[in-house]
């Protein structure tokens, strides 16, 4: 009897588990579907950027071979986003709607990883799913790709893949991932210094970043021989840097809080200023090394070196802080505290996104919103601090 009576708590407990898995999968692809469907809503708009700059970059490979395409000065993009444009202009298909699926299939890449990195917190395939569909849901996240067909997902996706990887301790991954996003925009440095943290704390090996020169050579080899000289192509994102002679560009930063300054010395002022903040940080990180033990605190670290560039460097644009949108969802994940975080980023990327997409003029001022991301920085630095030397008292009642 006993015996019998447990096969059937068992039974039961397996038929609700299953049910548990059915219920789970059905929810996630109703979600999917209807994300899709909102992104597939926004396909036909064509930004400024696609009018005046990517949809005449691939008109232009059109009129080449592939291989000519290859070599040709066209746009001012890295090698690899440029592989893709040479690619679209090939296809016979929509332009704009290529573009943008392009895009959106490195959305659910992004997502992935985001999942990923949540799941080293918990084993819990509700909470892991969660996180994909919130990542799909960032209204940042579907304007970037859906409505701007802009490429932020992609070197996004493949820096939080290294990330992942070097949490993982996989040191050869997380440098291999970081080449690729590096590869396809400068942005991806803003999580550069946290694979100094890695280092120090020997998730990653000094002797394997032979593989970050392999893959991001191999990414522009393609142009290389088709003949453009590397050298050109080391120095595509040192001209990126003096395209732009403003020190705001539609980013909400440090740089609304001040008037008409002089752009020179103030932007050599930024660029100090942002070194030493981050350095800042290092050296706060490396004195408390013993301390880094949470999953949790390399997250906040990761958002912190993201945001902070961003905020204080000079001549940034309003999708620079995409990547910082993304790992401030992460932050909540990890951290449920914090769900403000998250809603006070991506809301005020959303005001920039909407100012420059749909001229919605926001009455709330930029300034405002400039000081809100500042107060969340001070919180996630405060929490860091917090959670490191809690990790400290631990250590030492142990002892």
């Amino acid at each position: 009897m006993h015996n019998s009576q447990g096969k059937r708590i068992v039974k039961g407990t397996s038929v609700s588990n299953a049910g548990n898995k059915y219920a789970a999968a059905a929810f996630t692809a109703v979600a999917v579907a209807a994300l899709l469907i909102i992104r597939g809503a926004l396909f036909s708009f064509e930004s400024l950027d696609y009018i005046n700059f990517l949809s005449t970059w691939i008109s232009a490979y059109r009129k080449m071979s592939f291989v000519e395409a290859l070599a040709a000065k066209v746009g001012n993009y890295n090698p690899p986003y440029m592989y893709i444009l040479n690619i679209i202009s090939r296809a016979g298909i929509s332009d704009l709607y290529l573009l943008k699926s392009v895009s959106i299939i490195f959305d659910f890449l992004l997502a992935f990883f985001v999942m990923k990195i949540v799941s080293l917190k918990t084993e819990s395939i509700n909470m892991q799913i969660l996180a994909f569909l919130l990542t799909l849901a960032i209204p940042t996240v579907i304007l970037n790709s859906s409505m701007w067909a802009q490429c932020d997902s992609i070197y996004t996706a493949f820096a939080l893949g290294s990330v992942y990887f070097a949490l993982r301790g996989k040191s050869k991954s997380a440098y291999a991932f970081f080449a690729l996003a590096l590869s396809f925009k400068l942005q991806a440095a803003f999580v550069l210094p946290i694979f100094a943290v890695f280092l120090i704390k020997n998730k990653i090996k000094i002797r394997d970043c032979y593989m970050f020169f392999v893959v991001y050579l191999a990414m522009l080899m393609p142009a290389v021989l088709a003949g453009v000289p590397i050298g050109n192509l080391l120095l595509v994102y040192i001209n990126q840097t003096d395209t732009y002679h403003y020190l705001n560009l539609n980013a909400i930063n440090i740089w609304r809080l001040v008037g008409n300054v002089d752009f020179d010395a103030f932007r050599i002022v930024g660029l100090y200023s942002a070194g030493l903040a981050a350095l800042g940080l290092l050296y706060f990180t490396y004195v408390n090394r013993e301390r880094l033990v949470k999953t949790e605190d390399y997250i906040r670290l990761a958002y912190l070196f993201a945001v902070i560039l961003p905020f204080l460097l000079p001549q940034m644009h309003e999708r620079f802080f995409y990547m910082p949108d993304v790992l401030s969802l992460l932050v909540f994940l990890y951290d449920k505290r914090r769900w403000y975080v998250p809603v006070t980023a991506v809301f005020c990327s959303f005001v920039t996104y909407s100012w420059y997409l749909m001229d919605f003029i926001v009455l709330i001022d930029y300034i405002y919103l400039a000081l809100a991301m500042m107060i969340v920085i001070f919180i996630i630095l405060r929490d860091l601090v917090i959670s490191m030397r809690t990790d400290s008292l631990i250590t030492k009642e142990g002892k």
